[in-house]
């Protein structure tokens, strides 16, 4: 077994999973020339692994494999090459850039798997980081930061991986509900947000397409953590207080969560 080409054959399969994350998050990607990819990457994987188990994966079977999946990696690039020239996708982004929301609301869904416009429920909550390194945050560092998004507004999000984002097609994440395990977290009001809300099927995220979302917020606070077994949580209510008492005093609305 050459062990050079083998291990070259893993990290092409692997490539080639992290690539189809990518593209199965748009329509494109798991319709027409897509919808066929993540079968014949999950067949082609099922193969190696059968050759391996029987050691029968020989250097020239392995670079049969590897050719395959060459193969297919192409195809998923060209995919998601194709995904990005596609008409309703610059469309988007000259909408989301001008803010025209009549012309999103037509393109996303249209272009991302899962999404859907909603109503929105009545308020829509945006966890904030509370921990560095398993301790809590310095109280002035969080309070610096509510500011932040109470002045500047909450800031989108995009990326590659993330489902219904992408870096040209960013968006602000928020949870319909405030995360039970979440124990600082900000609520808005969907109706004051002044943007259109949509929802991503899987996950019940909810996504407002704006660089920033600017609308008046409340800092939720929960008395306990939900795990007594972290490592914070004997500090826990007094760096609660602190905060609490800190954000009082910078003007900003505190509840108990």
């Amino acid at each position: 077994m050459d062990e050079a080409v083998v291990n070259e054959l893993e990290a092409a399969i692997a490539d080639i999973g992290a690539l189809l994350v990518r593209v199965r998050k748009y329509r494109r990607g798991q319709t027409g020339a897509g919808a066929t990819l993540l079968d014949e990457a999950l067949a082609l994987g099922d193969r190696a692994r059968r050759l391996h188990r029987h050691e029968a994966l020989d250097p020239a079977a392995a670079r049969a494999l590897l050719s395959e999946a060459e193969a297919l990696a192409t195809r998923g690039r060209e995919l998601l090459s194709a995904v990005r020239a596609a008409p309703e996708y610059r469309a988007a982004i000259v909408a989301h850039a001008a803010g025209d929301v009549t012309a999103l609301a037509t393109a996303l869904p249209a272009i991302f798997m899962g999404l859907e416009a909603v109503a929105g429920p009545p308020d829509l909550f945006y966890p904030l980081a509370w921990q560095r390194r398993a301790k809590p945050r310095p109280v002035a560092d969080v309070v610096a930061e509510v500011k932040r998004c109470l002045d500047e507004g909450l800031t989108a999000e995009g990326d590659d991986v993330a489902p219904g984002t992408d870096p040209e097609l960013p968006a602000v994440v928020l949870h319909g509900e405030a995360p039970p395990d979440e124990p600082v977290v900000l609520r808005c009001a969907a109706a004051v947000c002044g943007q259109p809300i949509y929802r991503l099927t899987d996950t019940g995220e909810c996504l407002v397409y704006a660089l920033r979302l600017r609308a008046p917020l409340t800092v939720l606070l929960r008395r306990t953590l939900e795990s007594e077994d972290d490592e914070a949580a004997p500090v826990y209510p007094a760096w609660r207080s602190a905060l609490a008492a800190a954000l009082i005093a910078a003007g900003v609305p505190v509840e108990d969560a």
